[in-house]
């Protein structure tokens, strides 16, 4: 009877596993299209609204969501605070702060980290210009963790749940 239970509990730790892994899949591909939903959001305040940076940052933030809102909202209270920082500093350094809320690869966070560079420097079409080349990057790599998503999803399911088999075997 103990051993069914402890069989049991070890089915079930596993299945939690496969689970918990196919959430970090799932969240990663939700904070890619939150990313291109911010993109896209800054693209509309520069062309339509041409907004301080400031202003679109915390406009972005309150229609967001996280971890994109926070950061943004970091952003701008620290440009209205640090007057004599580069928009370049404070953006990196805020998203460095809050570097383990993204489930993001190397790739990825060079993206995000890559935003900053011509804000502020370039005027309005050059600066639409360079956020549709990013949403360009991040569509690709939404298509990539869609793709990764469907195969490794299942993988993960099987997989766990069939090394939680074989550690009861091992240990029956």
């Amino acid at each position: 009877m103990v051993k069914l239970l402890g069989a049991g509990l070890v089915l079930f730790a596993a299945f939690a596993v496969g689970f918990q892994l196919k959430q970090r899949l799932t969240e990663h591909l939700r904070q890619l299209e939150g990313l291109k939903e911010m993109l896209l959001m800054l693209d509309r305040e520069f062309s339509f609204a041409r907004a301080t940076l400031d202003e679109a940052f915390l406009h972005i933030a309150g229609q967001g969501k996280e971890p994109f809102s926070g950061l943004l909202m970091e952003v701008a209270g620290r440009m209205r605070k640090e007057r004599e920082a580069t928009l370049r500093e404070i953006w990196g350094s805020a998203v460095e702060h809050r570097r383990e809320e993204f489930y993001f690869s190397e790739e990825e966070f060079f993206i995000l980290t890559g935003l900053a560079e011509n804000f502020g420097y370039l005027d309005v079409h050059m600066q639409v210009n360079n956020i549709a080349l990013y949403v360009q990057q991040v569509e690709h790599k939404i298509n990539q963790a869609r793709d990764e998503l469907a195969v490794k999803q299942k993988m993960y399911q099987y997989l766990s749940v069939m090394c939680g088999l074989f550690l009861i075997l091992i240990l029956i």
